[in-house]
């Protein structure tokens, strides 16, 4: 097996080491301390001519992240031929900006809020599925949970959906080959369309597919094929991002329980827990960036067209922003990790994210207090792609009884 030095060497996140995490992280520990930017000859988002340059140190990430004249979110011209329509994370400003105030006011801090009642009902059904047994898999709240939520209060997406758009968006980015992963995003791109075209001339809804056709940027109307693909992008971030994050909080909380009962002994400390739990469970690994314009940063000059990962999880573990940064310490104080990125691309769902996030610990915390994962069963940690979590955490813990009850019901009573 190569050494940390080894695979620092030329970082190639689809190694089959990585499966070990805290293997991953002793490479990201080895690239920080070498140098501001590592390499990789097999970027695994950007296919790059000559691979790309690997942002690892957090602060490297964060001005990144801020200069978009510089490094430019739209792609290569490799990765651009198999990009299927303009997607908003692919665009910089000032149209990125005019896009992103079509969607922003729909996920506002306010509107957002408003769904707590219906995102804690949707998780303690989740729960109710296992709850009388006294074992189950928090993998499936983790995964299920963002999903049901996003498809039937967002997107407006059938909940039947939910498994199969889960499946082909691992394997569009997991898949073991890229013809494998290529057909994966043909599938789930066909889905989306054919869900798209059956609202076209629906009664509206008042949702975010009926958002993206009503949409106007500079006057004109979104294409369909960038209403289709604006959709699922949202589908992909909704469920693969904040479900890896949540796995990674139950499975900490569950081999901690000293920390899992401080958590519910001092609920006060659940906000900034919850951004702790997200800075040190890396559910992001790399997003790319196009070098626009020629320009040094940190000692390094970068030239146009060149490819450059801004690795968020390495930027998270960096001690120069996060003392004692491999260590979850869930009332830390300062706090200005990358989980949801930074400047004019921040997450555009960050504030659903959080909320799902909050109520999924919340909820499990209060139903299934002493629960641990169960040493008799096999958990599966599902790695080496741009978000990484488990999906499969088989916990025990003492039976209680079912609870959910729809909140639409109990508001009429």
């Amino acid at each position: 097996m190569p050494t940390p030095e080894q695979h620092a060497d030329n970082w190639d996140l689809r190694h089959e080491d990585f499966n070990d995490n805290d293997f991953l992280y002793a490479v990201y520990s080895v690239m920080r301390r070498r140098d501001s930017f590592a390499h990789t000859d097999t970027p695994f988002l950007t296919p790059t001519p000559g691979g790309a340059w690997v942002a690892v140190r957090y602060q490297d990430c964060y001005s990144i992240l801020q200069d978009w004249q510089h490094f430019s979110s739209n792609p290569t011209p490799e990765a651009a031929e198999k990009l299927a329509g303009d997607l908003v994370i692919t665009l910089d400003p000032p149209r990125q900006q005019m896009f992103r105030k079509v969607l922003n006011p729909y996920f506002s801090p306010a509107r957002m809020k408003a769904l707590t009642p219906q995102i804690r009902w949707e998780t303690d059904r989740l729960i109710d599925d296992f709850i009388e047994s006294g074992t189950g898999d928090l993998a499936q709240v983790a995964w299920r949970q963002p999903g049901v939520v996003f498809f039937k209060y967002v997107l407006g997406m059938p909940v039947d959906d939910v498994p199969l758009c889960i499946d082909l968006t691992d394997d569009a980015l997991n898949g073991p080959t890229e013809d494998a992963r290529m057909a994966a995003w043909g599938g789930l791109y066909q889905h989306i369309h054919d869900a798209v075209s059956a609202r076209i001339d629906a009664p509206p809804r008042d949702d975010m597919i009926d958002v993206l056709l009503a949409a106007e940027i500079d006057g004109e109307k979104l294409a369909f094929n960038d209403v289709v693909s604006n959709a699922m992008l949202l589908v992909q971030a909704g469920l693969e991002t904040t479900a890896s994050a949540m796995s990674f909080a139950f499975h900490y909380l569950g081999t901690h329980p000293e920390e899992r009962d401080r958590l519910i002994r001092e609920p006060d400390i659940m906000p900034r827990a919850v951004e702790e739990l997200i800075r040190f469970g890396g559910s992001i690994h790399g997003i790319p960036r196009t070098v626009a314009k020629e320009t040094e940063l940190n000692g390094h000059r970068f030239c146009p067209g060149e490819s450059v990962i801004v690795n968020y999880a390495s930027a998270n573990r960096d001690d120069a922003e996060f003392p004692d940064a491999d260590r979850c310490v869930l009332d830390r104080q300062a706090n200005r990790h990358l989980g949801f990125g930074s400047g004019v691309h921040r997450c555009l769902g960050s504030n659903l994210a959080r909320l799902e996030f909050r109520i999924g610990i919340e909820q499990v915390l209060a139903r299934l207090p002493d629960y641990t994962i169960a040493s008799d069963s096999e958990t599966v940690f599902h790695g080496n792609s741009v978000t990484r979590g488990f999906r499969r955490l088989p916990v025990l813990f003492s039976p209680g009884p079912q609870v959910a009850v729809d909140p639409e019901s109990a508001a009429n009573v």
